[in-house]
C-alpha cells in the first residue's frame, strides 16, 4: 500500500477535491504506473453530471501515459520498469470468446480488478475504480492487459489522447467502418473523438470528409485537421452534401457526441448502402426513433463502435507510426495542460467548448505541450 494524491469525485455535479488516499500494491497479472499525463475526456465529464450511473466516491481519468512503476508478483510480462506506456480502459483476459475473437472491447472475463478497487480513503472507505483506470491521480494500479509500451521520445501529454479519444476515433473509421478510398464521409462532432476520426477518414483516403459542428471554432479547426468541408447543423446538411457529390448522399455518418438530436439527423443524411456509426454515448435512459422499413429497403446499416473496435496492443502501435511518419497529428489536439491541483479548471474548460483536450500531469510539474 501507498499514498497518493488523487481528484475525488464524492457526488455528482460537485467539483473534485484532492486528497490523499490508499494505492493497494499490484498483485498477479497486475502493474503500477506513475501517471504522468491523463487527458479528460468527455466520458468523464457524463460521470461527473451524474448522467450514467457510478458508484461514490469514485476517482476517474482514462486517457493515461506514465512509467511502470511497480510489476505483481510472478506475472508474465514483457513490460520492465520504468518502461514508458499508454494506459486504455480496455481490460482483456485473453480466454473468453470475445477475446479468442479478437473483441477485446467485448471481453466477459474475471478479473480480480473487477470485483475489487485497488483505492481506499485514508479512513478505509473503498474508492470506485472510474473506468477501470482512477487515472486523476499520481499513480494507478490496472491489469497489465491495460498498459502498452510506447517509445520513450513520444510526449506524455501526447501519449495520453491515445489511450481513448484518438483510438476510438481513429478506430471508428479503421476499425468499425472500415472507409476506404472514394467514400463520402460526414463526422458529426467535432470534439477530440470527431477531430480523430477527420484524420482517420482523411488517411483513409476519403473522397469528401465533412464535418458538422454547431461551434464556429470547432468547424475551423476541423478544416485545419483535415475536412474538406464543415457546415453548421442548421444547415440544408442533405443538399450540401448532394451539391458536393454529384447528388447522392454519405457513405458513412459518424456520430462522434452525445447530443442525441444528432443521430435522427444522421440518419438522413446516408445514401443507400450508406452506416451510421455511433460513437458518441448519450447519458442513461436516451433513445432514438428508426423506420426500420426505410432502412431495411436502402440496404443501410447501424453500427455501434464501442473505443473504436479498438485492440489496444495493435491499434496503439500503429497510431504511434502514424505520428511519427506526421500523419497524426496530436500537438494540436493538445489545447492546455494543468497540475492536479487545477483540474476543476481543466473541467471547466472541457465544458465550455474552447479546449480540444485538457491534459491533467499529476506526478510532474506543469508541462509545455508544444
Amino acid at each position: 500500500m501507498t499514498l497518493i494524491r488523487a481528484a475525488v469525485c464524492h457526488e455528482p455535479n460537485s467539483d473534485l477535491t484532492i486528497e490523499e488516499i490508499e494505492l493497494s500494491s499490484p498483485e498477479l497479472d497486475e502493474v503500477r504506473v506513475t501517471v504522468d499525463a491523463c487527458a479528460i475526456c468527455h466520458s468523464d465529464i457524463t460521470y461527473i453530471d451524474g448522467g450514467w450511473a457510478i458508484e461514490y466516491p469514485v476517482v476517474l481519468g482514462h486517457e493515461i501515459s506514465g512509467k511502470v512503476a511497480e510489476i505483481g508478483p510472478h506475472t508474465e510480462t514483457d513490460l520492465n520498469i520504468g518502461d514508458s506506456v499508454v494506459v486504455s480502459l480496455i481490460r482483456t483476459c485473453g480466454h473468453c470468446l470475445a477475446c479468442k475473437r479478437g473483441h477485446d472491447v467485448a471481453c466477459t472475463g474475471k478479473l480480480r480488478l473487477h470485483e475489487t478497487s485497488p483505492i481506499k480513503t485514508k479512513a478505509g472507505e473503498q474508492i470506485t475504480h472510474g473506468l477501470n483506470a482512477a487515472g486523476f491521480a499520481e499513480e494507478i494500479v490496472v491489469h497489465v492487459s491495460q498498459c502498452v509500451p510506447v517509445p520513450e521520445d513520444l510526449p506524455s501529454t501526447f501519449a495520453s489522447l491515445l489511450g481513448c479519444g484518438v483510438m476510438t476515433g481513429l478506430g471508428s473509421v479503421f476499425n468499425t467502418a472500415k472507409v476506404g478510398p472514394d467514400d463520402v464521409t460526414v463526422i458529426i462532432g467535432c470534439g477530440g473523438v470527431g477531430l480523430a476520426a477527420i484524420q482517420g477518414a482523411n488517411i483513409s483516403g476519403a473522397k469528401c470528409v465533412i464535418a458538422v459542428d454547431p461551434l464556429e471554432n470547432k468547424r475551423l479547426l476541423a478544416l485545419q485537421f483535415g475536412a474538406t468541408h464543415a457546415f453548421d447543423p442548421t444547415e440544408d446538411l442533405q443538399k450540401m452534401i448532394q451539391n458536393i457529390n454529384d447528388g447522392r448522399l454519405a457513405d458513412f455518418a459518424f456520430v462522434t457526441t452525445a447530443a442525441p438530436e444528432a443521430v435522427s439527423m444522421s440518419m438522413k443524411l446516408l445514401a443507400p448502402m450508406g452506416s451510421l456509426v455511433l460513437v458518441g454515448m448519450p447519458e442513461d435512459g436516451i433513445v432514438s426513433e428508426f423506420d426500420p422499413g426505410l432502412i431495411a429497403a436502402r440496404n443501410q446499416q447501424i453500427l455501434g463502435s464501442k473505443m473504436g473496435t479498438s485492440r489496444p496492443h495493435f491499434d496503439i502501435p500503429s497510431m504511434v507510426k502514424l505520428w511519427t511518419e506526421g500523419k497524426l497529428n496530436l500537438e494540436k489536439m493538445v489545447s492546455n495542460v494543468y497540475e492536479l491541483d487545477d483540474i476543476n479548471k481543466a473541467i471547466k474548460d472541457m465544458r465550455s467548448g474552447s479546449t480540444i483536450r485538457a491534459v491533467v500531469c499529476p506526478s510532474s510539474t506543469k508541462k509545455d505541450p508544444k
